[in-house]
């Protein structure tokens, strides 16, 4: 009825004697965009959108980078800095910063007047408390790996402002605020079962392996979002399940929808956005028994060495990943400073290259039966998987398949998150030791500063579930530390090399491909986003 009414009005002023057309045309067009952008702000607000998981999260903390707790991180947390899409750095909780000359000392000031979800206000107080956290060993997670190192501690200059101080020049020190989401600190003690945080949704339930709740934050520091009321996570141990939800309109959206059901959620209307590219890589761990437990097949370097052989990509990538992929021998995109063209094709795929390193160490198949043999043992490894992300366990029947015909056997072993997570990092009953011999998964944060690869489990310097004793190979540490203390560019890379150098020798991380998150929603279901390491943000979604 507004649109007709505006036509009849546009009609009748063109029927007065002495109008000027193009005034009146300038008019009528300033009236329509007007009217369609009150009316589409007036669609956009409100509504509940459901989300669906392929698992439940762990926890609230965080500083815990779990995939399965990226729901949490942009809903209820937010951060001081984050980057956009290009890496460049935008403001969040913080409005200014500056760093010192010798690049020790990075000043935040903060942004004045945002609240925590309990009403109280954000000042600089609780960024040094959450500083705190995550330089304790027993309370920083992922992120005490970020700041281990370097990162000395923060104190407060005023309500507004705190400074944190390093013990070297810090290159990736803006990747350490981009993953540091702010906690208030009296929520620290209840981070098991909630979260109390800045961000835009306040949490209001979660029923484990049934529904995460968030309900939208009216004292939201950022003016007219979020636009939505709720947002519900819903975790799916069957991803039939969950695709079907998502083609019927059951559910609103889907995050880390499976590789291989892309053709088919887009052939059905679905709506399937590809991530950050390279924020995230299939690599495969191997882990070599620790000095104080008995020596295996893989204490051998060149049979890992032969593993490192065996890895055909190119199938993984067809066949796993149905195309959603890249292979990558190496674990740095060609852009980063720590890429180096000469490695790229080190370990190409060639079983006869493996079987002849297997022979070099003394694996023979002495009866026959078609499984090499040494001692008396049967060279016979096996493999975790993750259950939420089906395509590691296809990825591992790849490979399982081509360790037969060169005469090693490969038991997999599928594993829900809770069993998982102990048997990936190690535990106290394992004095920290991983239980595997191999691992199919995925690791992040290597498309920023290359330092960022060595905050997960697979390749840390420290708290190593590969390496718990600290028998890290020769080198190793010594020179990620000097990686990581210089912004020398040149003096970088030659850390950077020597390092690669150093892994692609001890075989104990194979990089395999890249991963792709895949975010589905809805046509109705709009402007669902996500960061560069690829955790969804929901504060700017809307709903027809």
């Amino acid at each position: 009825m507004q649109m007709i009414f505006l036509g009849i009005l546009f009609f009748k002023l063109l029927m007065k004697k002495g109008v000027i057309m193009t005034k009146l045309i300038k008019l009528f067009i300033t009236l329509v965009v007007f009217f369609m952008i009150s009316t589409s702000y007036a669609q956009n607000k409100g509504g509940t959108l459901v989300v669906g998981t392929t698992g439940d999260i762990l926890n609230f903390d965080a500083f815990n980078l779990a995939f399965l707790n990226y729901p949490n991180l942009h809903q209820c947390y937010d951060s001081l800095i984050t980057y956009d899409s290009e890496l460049r750095i935008l403001p969040r909780l913080a409005t200014f910063w500056r760093v010192n000359d010798e690049g020790t000392e990075l000043t935040f000031s903060l942004r004045k007047g945002v609240k925590w979800h309990n009403g109280r206000e954000f000042e600089a107080s609780d960024v040094v408390k959450n500083i705190e956290k995550a330089l304790s060993p027993g309370s920083g997670h992922n992120v005490h790996g970020m700041v281990k190192k370097t990162m000395i501690g923060a104190e407060v200059i005023d309500k507004y402002t705190v400074a944190i101080k390093f013990r070297a020049p810090t290159p990736n020190m803006f990747d350490m605020f981009n993953a540091m989401r702010m906690m208030a600190p009296e929520s620290f003690d209840s981070l098991k079962n909630k979260c109390i945080g800045t961000g835009p949704f306040k949490f209001e339930e979660w029923i484990p392996g049934d529904q995460l709740v968030y309900v939208k934050n009216k004292d939201y520091w950022q003016p007219g979002r979020p636009l939505l009321d709720k947002v519900i996570f819903k975790p799916f141990s069957d991803l039939e399940a969950l695709n079907s939800a998502l083609e019927t309109g059951i559910i609103g959206a889907a995050v880390a929808v499976p590789p291989k059901d892309y053709k088919r959620l887009t052939d059905a209307g679905v709506n399937v956005l590809f991530g950050q590219t390279g924020a995230l890589l299939y690599s495969i761990t191997v882990n070599p028994p620790d000095p104080d437990q008995p020596q295996g097949p893989l204490s051998d370097k060149k049979v890992r060495q032969a593993l490192c052989h065996s890895i055909d990509r190119n199938a993984i990538v067809d066949q796993a990943l149905f195309g959603v992929g890249g292979p990558t021998v190496v674990p740095f995109p060609t852009y980063s400073i720590a890429h180096f063209t000469e490695y790229a094709n080190h370990y190409g795929f060639s079983l006869d290259k493996a079987a002849k390193l297997l022979d070099s160490a003394g694996w023979k198949d002495s009866d026959g039966d078609g499984i090499r043999d040494k001692g008396g043992k049967k060279l016979v490894l096996s493999t975790i998987t993750i259950q939420a992300y089906p395509e590691t366990t296809d990825m591992a029947q790849i490979l399982k398949s081509d360790l037969n015909r060169i005469g090693v056997d490969l038991n997999i072993e599928p594993l829900d998150g809770a069993t998982y997570g102990p048997r990936h990092l190690g535990t106290k009953e394992t004095n920290g030791s991983a239980t595997f011999d191999l691992d199919v998964t995925f690791v992040g944060r290597q498309h920023l500063d290359p330092m960022g690869l060595f905050d997960n489990s697979p390749y840390r310097p420290f708290n190593s579930p590969i390496f718990p004793r600290g028998n890290f190979p020769d080198g190793y540490e010594q020179n990620l530390e000097k990686a990581g203390s210089t912004f020398d560019i040149k003096e970088r890379k030659k850390a950077f090399k020597k390092v690669q150098e150093i892994m692609l020798d001890a075989c104990v991380g194979i990089p395999v491909s890249w991963k792709y998150t895949l975010f589905a929603h809805q046509n109705k279901v709009h402007d669902i986003g996500w960061t560069v390491n690829d955790e969804v943000r929901i504060e700017n979604a809307w709903i027809d």
